[in-house]
């Protein structure tokens, strides 16, 4: 739960910085709420995605 909760607040602050970035470079309006939910939800779905088929050897190795 703390992985997706960090990857939704970093997801928000890169796509909101990256969203100013390209509308000032292309001359567009900014739009806060837009530019920072669909990163949050990008990173939502690629983590969970990645973290289905890599998983963690030192978890699933029992000694």
């Amino acid at each position: 739960m703390g992985k997706q909760l960090t990857i939704l607040f970093w997801g928000f602050i890169y796509g909101e910085v990256f969203g100013y970035i390209v509308s000032a470079l292309t001359g567009s309006t900014f739009n806060a709420k837009l530019s920072g939910l669909i990163p949050m939800i990008a990173g939502f779905i690629i983590i969970n995605c990645l973290s289905y088929f890599v998983k963690d050897t030192a978890s699933t190795k029992k000694i």
